[in-house]
């Protein structure tokens, strides 16, 4: 008969975070805010900036698009970080991989240097 389609073991994971869904080069993608990735990851989002600045992992390439009809008075607009479905996969299974959750196991270089090397975008 036919064979279902593999379920990816992520999906039951990511599937309790709200995913906001933008349009990137005319396809609507899913992303995630650093507050939903950092819950995914057990982690606190200020944890998840930390490793950003520390280059531990790439800065989020991706941003939620400014307010429209901000006005220049009111400064910047926040415009906030935003992990797409495949970074979030990415680095769910790479915290996993390199034990990071085990602070006596955790290999660290080698999370930085696959992160960087293989940074989803």
């Amino acid at each position: 008969g036919d064979s279902p389609i593999p379920r990816n073991p992520l999906d039951d994971v990511i599937s309790t975070a709200k995913a906001k869904h933008y349009k990137v080069g005319g396809e609507l993608r899913e992303f995630y805010s650093i507050g939903q990735l950092a819950k995914l990851l057990s982690r606190k989002a200020v944890t998840i900036r930390k490793w950003e600045s520390s280059g531990w992992i790439p800065k989020a390439n991706y941003r939620t698009p400014a307010p429209k009809g901000v006005g220049v008075q009111g400064g910047e607009p926040k415009v906030r970080r935003l992990y797409s479905r495949e970074q979030v996969e990415f680095l769910l299974t790479a915290v996993e991989g390199f034990n990071l959750d085990n602070q006596k196991e955790a290999d660290w270089n080698g999370f930085k240097s696959h992160t960087v090397a293989n940074w989803p975008v």
